[in-house]
């Protein structure tokens, strides 16, 4: 009667009444006489789900005591049980104790158990050599076992033995079988194999939603085929199969791979009617696809839906605003995250540290550091190169360098936040020593670097170093490209030291067409060196792009005006009125 009630409120659910009535019969010789097996796996399974090993140890010593694992009958049922609760427990040592005192004939299950704790611990070179000597023994599997053993495959580097194991699956007939099928599907979609994913999943004779969502999954991960993965879930519904909340995920995630609002919302309406909307990973995966497409609101109403948040939904937002340059709103959600006790991780300081640099809010950026280094992350590269930016952009070149030369790796990331930093405040000559002592250390500048470098030159009027530098980036093997900023910074060197010239023919050279923004740097330098023809040339070529851009007529306008040629500055005020359709004059700058 004892045992059938303690096994009935295991059943339930029940846990601490069943452990209150072994403590009665533990003081009962013949009560505790009275417990069999069963009862003892039940009572360690119930400590394998509260994973509560102090309890777990004292049945498991019970059990030695009353001799079940030295019966021949009941050894490897009892030696299972205790295995599975060790594992359960996440002592896999003391589990592995158990195994090998167990005699040299052990069960399937036994095996198994074991294997599949390795595996839960992510220890692939464990699982694989316990599945090794299991097949050295000649141990029968059937298809429970073949899951928990290709599980084991899913590890870089064991595709060979998943290949191996699948060959006996398919000799066995085992292939057909969902659950064994469904798991060669995830097995080989993590490997990146996706034709022989796609094949065994050919071969399942019927497919449930676990399949689906690991093909699914495998075509994202590894084949970066969102539009593969959108074909699958299709397919997935026409079969009259629901989603479920691994499937949206993987789905939302595709979506913001390809920045796709709108199939972002037709997930996130499958979600609303599957009752998925308010899951706290489904959740992240909403507020990640707004974010990416640059709808913040919406991430914010899907954020303060949820009835929990934690730091990953937090950060996701907080990223997303990062990402726009909008520190103001980065600072606040930060504060929110913090009145809601939610501890950020590293990522959510790098983005709240941006934020500071960004709208230069050196006080909060100061207490950030602070927090940083409480928290043990400066010492993360990451971490430690936006301290170093923060710093420098807010101004705080010493405190930058302290930083910087206390990292304990120095990258180009972190050699051109601190470029950056005197190149903002002009001065040129420490971003030249800095650039020179960067190339000294054998470090490669990217073309952020170069960016800065050029621009210090523009502003300073050092055309010749400039020329040097700009050069410098074609010839010297950085694995850099010229880009649209490279050469603006040029156009805008020449423009400004009077050589506008070679900033126009530096425009016809260039390797892609040039933005608007190009002609106008010319005809500001047109206007200040007073040279109406080429500023005639550069509004002309100007117009061709944007016939409607403001900013073109009032630099062409002033041009006509500071040389007195009122006739062509009235034909300009003309052009303007004609595109706007309007006789108002907003656009000319008062003198």
């Amino acid at each position: 009667m004892l045992d059938s009630l303690i096994i009935c409120y295991v059943k339930c659910g029940h846990f601490l009444h069943a452990f209150s009535l072994f403590e009665k019969s533990v003081l009962d010789d013949d009560a505790i006489q009275m417990l069999d097996v069963s009862t003892f796996v039940a009572l360690l399974k119930a400590c394998a789900h509260l994973k509560d090993i102090d309890k777990g140890q004292e049945i498991h010593e019970k059990v030695e005591s009353l001799g079940f694992m030295k019966n021949e009958h009941d050894r490897d049922i009892i030696g299972n049980a205790v295995i599975y609760m060790y594992r359960k427990c996440g002592s896999i040592a003391n589990a592995q104790e158990v195994f090998d005192k167990l005699p040299s004939l052990r069960s399937m299950e036994c095996w198994t158990s074991l294997i599949a704790g390795y595996v839960e611990l992510g220890n692939g070179e464990k699982a694989i050599y316990y599945l090794e000597k299991m097949q050295q023994e000649g141990i029968f599997m059937d298809d429970v076992a073949y899951v928990c053993v290709l599980k084991a495959c899913d590890n870089p580097g064991y595709k060979s033995k998943g290949q191996e194991i699948h060959d006996e699956i398919v000799k066995k007939g085992f292939d057909t079988c969902l659950v064994v099928g469904s798991t060669l599907v995830d097995m080989y979609a993590k490997h990146g194999s996706l034709p022989e994913a796609r094949e065994v999943f050919k071969r399942i004779r019927t497919h449930d939603v676990v399949s689906w969502t690991a093909l699914i999954g495998g075509y994202l991960e590894h084949g970066n085929n969102s539009e593969e993965a959108f074909n699958c879930f299709d397919e997935m519904q026409c079969e009259g199969l629901c989603p479920d909340a691994g499937t949206l995920v993987c789905c939302l995630k595709a979506c913001g791979s390809i920045k796709s609002i709108e199939k972002g919302q037709k997930m996130h309406s499958n979600a609303t009617k599957l009752g998925f909307d308010r899951d706290i990973f489904v959740g992240s995966s909403l507020v990640d696809v707004y974010c990416k497409c640059s709808l913040l609101s919406e991430a914010q109403v899907v954020l303060f839906m949820l009835p929990t948040r934690n730091t990953v939904l937090w950060t996701a937002l907080i990223t997303g605003y990062a990402e726009l340059g909008s520190g103001e709103e980065v600072l606040y959600f930060f504060e929110e995250m913090q009145n809601e006790s939610i501890i950020p991780c590293d990522v959510t300081y790098i983005c709240c540290l941006k934020g500071c640099g960004k709208i230069g809010a050196l006080v909060k950026g100061e207490k950030l550091h602070s927090e940083v280094v409480k928290m043990g992350y400066e010492s993360e590269i990451l971490v430690g190169n936006i301290v170093v930016d923060m710093y420098a952009k807010c101004g705080l070149l010493t405190e930058a360098r302290e930083v910087f030369e206390n990292l304990s790796v120095q990258t180009v990331v972190s050699w051109t936040a601190l470029i950056t930093g005197y190149a903002q405040l002009g001065e040129s000559e420490s971003v030249f020593l800095i650039l020179n002592q960067m190339l000294e250390k054998g470090i490669k500048p990217n073309f952020v670097t170069f960016v800065n470098v050029l621009n210090v030159c523009s502003h300073a009027g050092l055309v010749r170093k400039g020329q040097e530098y700009f050069e410098l980036l074609g010839v010297n093997d950085y694995g850099i490209v010229y880009t649209p900023e490279h050469y603006s910074c040029m156009v805008d060197l020449f423009a400004r030291a009077g050589h506008i010239s070679m900033a126009i023919e530096l425009i016809k050279k260039m390797p892609f067409h040039p933005s608007i923004r190009f002609w106008l740097s010319v005809l500001g330098a047109c206007r200040k060196w007073r040279n109406v023809e080429l500023g005639r040339y550069a509004f002309e070529h100007a117009v061709k792009l944007d016939i409607k851009e403001p900013a073109v007529y009032v630099c062409m306008f002033n041009i006509y005006a500071d040389a007195a040629m009122q006739d062509e500055a009235n034909k300009v005020e003309s052009m303007i009125l004609a595109n706007r359709g309007s006789h108002d004059n907003w656009w000319i700058e008062p003198d």
